[in-house]
């Protein structure tokens, strides 16, 4: 491991890439919760779960080169960034999953959050 890279952080969240893989620290354990299920359930490829240990969820890094990042210039292909829109628009339009006890809108909220952070 060379390095330990801070990806974003702020008073609720922080993830971190360390090697091959990311580690997210929740503040809301709810919250990672949601996000580990939701990403079993997504319609699209996800990052695999190495392991979770609340509040700290760690997932391996995704194969492929970086399509652009934030602030820079765009380094993806026209044909690389379709196939992104393509599995971003299965996942906004697939159905929300059932949660006993949880109000669709809370849903939708930690959902939103949750996916921020991907």
């Amino acid at each position: 491991m060379d390095e330990v890279r801070v990806v974003v952080a702020h008073s609720e969240r922080a993830t971190l890439r360390v090697g091959d893989m990311f580690l997210k620290v929740d503040a809301d354990r709810a919250r990672i919760e949601i996000e580990v299920e939701a990403m079993s359930l997504a319609p699209v490829p996800t990052p695999q779960v190495l392991w979770y240990n609340p509040p700290v969820l760690a997932i391996a890094a995704l194969p492929g080169t970086t399509l652009g990042r934030l602030g820079g210039p765009s380094t993806g292909s026209p044909r690389a960034w379709a196939a992104a829109g393509a599995a971003i628009r299965r996942l906004h339009e697939a159905p929300l999953p059932p949660r006993p006890g949880g109000a669709p809108s809370r849903w939708r909220r930690n959902w939103t959050r949750s996916a921020s952070g991907l």
